[in-house]
């Protein structure tokens, strides 16, 4: 049977209920992956058609396993335009592993959401220069050779994500209190670098580069207040990474200073020669000084629309994460051993509670947002009894049981009710994790002296452990997994003004008297 006959067969194949409709759904998508030199033809166009226009019957999760499945596979570029118009859920594996030229990547970043492009612009930063208009869509067909010259990648660091939240802080003081050099430009804090196999610098972004091209990190350089460090020479001629070594800029210009430099070596796709290194500067900054009346409490809600958007900063690099985790976990490029297998999908578990996090530090900005901020009121009573039904499926997929009779009404917070909601949920799966089979946990509403209470028996598990063993001391390992959603619930409740503590027997979500 010819392909397009293949095509045809599936396209023509009945789908009378929701689940027909996503089994056809799935092998479109793993009959148009394989087109090859069909990806031209009519037919692999109306199942293009098909797909863009079924996706939303078909569930997320079976949408995302079809795009690990393919991922591989040298794929027609309408296909992957779809993938790209998706949720980055879906999409990360599929762009991770892709190889296109760049003007196929700008059809897909016109195609994509504002979180998905900035995934894309992730994988190649020169996307952020290149007008709409610019944008030549190139013709239909498989795509998965390597361009002679690959967009160089650079993950963002947690250093640089760090950079991003002191430079919003610093803006936000600006905002409210202008100064009077406020037009006076800021000297960098951090660019970024690449330079070629000779070591020399020959790309950089985020700071004047006339101080900075044609410098070398291969060779010791020590005159007239210039140097670089020498473990960084050392690192260059073993092609190994280096983290927070030295350089010195002379001179009195915008980057004269002393640097820490980090970079990692990279090496050409085709045929693994080496073609230098990429990596990212950094030098402190003096903080502010802190305002006398500043409050005790963190108030990070006061501009949730920043915040909102250095969440999707955020996002962006941990989607990546988890895209290429899931890559080596299902070998969708090839064998892998099996202990890396098993720690991608460590690495993707764990990222996917950290994205469970800023998830809901997102739903907190915008819930503040949408409510002007302060002056909601909520029950904790009535906020137990609407996430009753919640509890008891949380604790029974846990093999716990739950108690939540004679709850007391009339116990007020000052909390957006649909941020207290969460939290509650978010605090009961942190609990009923590391409970025993069959173990009760009991919910109780209180008025406390130190505000309006929510508190939850304390499982056997973490009785006898302190708080600065639940909420201070470095995880590792098996620790990691067990405490840190914990922690994470009481830094989404301290967000919010609230706070999580600890008795002997109980846990409390605390929030402030309404």
């Amino acid at each position: 049977m010819r392909f397009d006959d293949r095509l045809l067969t599936v396209l023509n194949l009945p789908a009378e209920d929701r689940h027909d409709a996503a089994v056809r759904w799935r092998q479109l998508v793993d009959l148009v992956a394989r087109a090859g030199s069909n990806g031209s033809s009519p037919v692999v166009t109306d199942a293009l058609e098909a797909i863009r226009n079924e996706a939303p019957q078909v569930d997320e999760s079976l949408r995302a396993a079809a795009a690990r499945s393919v991922a591989a596979l040298p794929l027609p570029l309408g296909l992957l335009e779809y993938f790209a118009s998706d949720s980055l859920t879906v999409s990360a594996p599929v762009l991770a592993a892709a190889t296109l030229e760049m003007g196929q990547w700008n059809v897909l970043h016109a195609a994509a959401d504002q979180e998905t492009r900035g995934f894309i612009e992730t994988l190649h930063p020169a996307l952020k220069s290149v007008p709409e208009h610019e944008v030549t869509p190139p013709q239909l067909q498989p795509n998965r050779t390597a361009p002679d010259s690959a967009e160089p990648f650079v993950s963002p660091s947690l250093h640089e994500l760090v950079e991003r939240i002191e430079r919003r802080r610093r803006l936000g003081s600006a905002q409210i209190e202008p100064s009077d050099s406020a037009t006076e430009q800021e000297p960098p804090s951090l660019f970024r670098w690449e330079c070629g196999p000779g070591g020399e610098i020959a790309w950089v972004e985020g700071a004047p580069r006339g101080p900075l091209i044609g410098r070398s990190i291969a060779k010791a350089i020590e005159s007239d207040g210039d140097r670089i460090d020498p473990d960084v020479v050392r690192s260059f001629g073993r092609r190994a990474p280096f983290r927070d070594a030295m350089l010195a800029v002379a001179g009195g210009g915008p980057v004269s200073g002393e640097w820490k430099i980090s970079g990692v070596p990279a090496f050409e796709p085709a045929d693994g020669r080496f073609a230098g290194y990429r990596g990212v500067a950094l030098r402190e900054t003096p903080a502010p000084p802190a305002s006398p009346n500043a409050s005790s409490i963190p108030d990070a809600l006061s501009d949730p629309d920043s915040l909102r958007e250095l969440v999707h900063e955020i996002k962006t690099p941990l989607n990546a994460i988890i895209g290429f985790a899931e890559i080596i976990e299902g070998q969708y490029l090839g064998p892998a051993d099996r202990g890396y297998r098993d720690r991608a999908a460590e690495i993707v578990r764990q990222a996917r509670t950290l994205l469970t996090a800023i998830d809901d530090l997102d739903f907190a900005a915008k819930v503040h947002s949408a409510t002007g901020g302060p002056g909601e009121r909520v029950d904790l009573g009535a906020v137990v009894e609407r996430a009753a039904e919640e509890l008891r499926t949380v604790a029974q997929k846990h093999t716990a049981e739950v108690e939540i009779s004679r709850i007391r009404r009339g116990v007020v917070a000052a909390a957006e009710p649909e941020l207290a909601d969460r939290l509650l949920i978010r605090l009961f799966e942190a609990l009923t994790k590391r409970t025993e089979a069959g173990e009760r946990l009991q919910l109780s509403v209180e008025q406390g002296a130190d505000g309006a209470r929510i508190s939850i028996t304390r499982p056997k598990a973490l009785r006898g452990l302190s708080d600065t063993e639940l909420f201070e001391s470095e995880l590792r390992g098996d620790g990691l997994a067990a405490l840190f959603p914990l922690r994470l619930t009481r830094g989404l409740a301290r967000v919010a003004g609230g706070d999580v503590v600890g008795s002997r027997d109980s846990f409390s979500l605390v929030l402030p008297r309404g």
